[in-house]
């Protein structure tokens, strides 16, 4: 009988800044005492800040190597960094460990129940921490019909193909085909007037 994989997951929140002085600044203010949630909320340039930062689950490979090194290495309640990528300078705040874990379980996503909006927001989310990872949109979107990520695929399956496709556009500052045309027909309209 083949042995069954495991692997180890963290639940992350984090701050992301364009200087080490400021990352510096962050990590003496939490060190002090100061809530991770509320800096991120203020100081972070990653749109995850909307959420205090939080990341949600996530197994190796699915962030770039220094973060992933840093919050691999970290144990459960601490706060590592700064932390430099090519994004910027992390802080990074390891708040739940599970090692042992299946792969492709995760616990419940809790999206299920959530309004529109809130998923819109998740959507938008996964799209920039997909983003961030390197990836073109065209494979952004093959990231969210996969069962692997298994939050992401189910704000997919709830708002639907049209949502996430103008979600990701969005966030890589492109144009869907939709807005595309109705901002040609804006153009016309435009034309006409003048």
């Amino acid at each position: 009988m083949a042995k069954e994989r495991k692997v180890k997951k963290v639940q992350a929140r984090h701050i992301l800044v364009g200087s080490k002085e400021l990352a510096d600044e962050l990590k003496a203010k939490v060190d002090e005492g100061e809530e991770f949630t509320k800096l991120a909320e203020e100081h972070s340039e990653c749109p995850s800040k909307k959420r205090g930062g939080d990341l949600g689950w996530f197994g190796k490979g699915a962030m770039v190597r220094p973060f992933e090194v840093a919050a691999f290495t970290a144990q459960e309640g601490d706060v590592v960094g700064p932390v430099k990528t090519e994004f910027g300078w992390h802080l990074i705040y390891v708040y739940e460990i599970q090692e042992d874990v299946d792969p492709d379980a995760g616990p419940p996503t809790g999206d299920e129940d959530a309004d529109e909006d809130t998923l819109r927001l998740v959507a938008e989310n996964y799209a920039h921490e997909f983003m961030m990872l390197g990836y073109t949109s065209k494979k952004v979107l093959s990231l969210f019909t996969s069962p692997h990520f298994k939050s992401a695929n189910t704000v997919y399956n709830i708002l639907g193909t049209d949502v996430i496709n103008d979600v990701i556009a969005q966030v890589f500052g492109q144009k869907t085909e939709q807005a595309q045309s109705g901002q040609d027909a804006g153009d016309d309209s435009q034309k006409k007037e003048d």
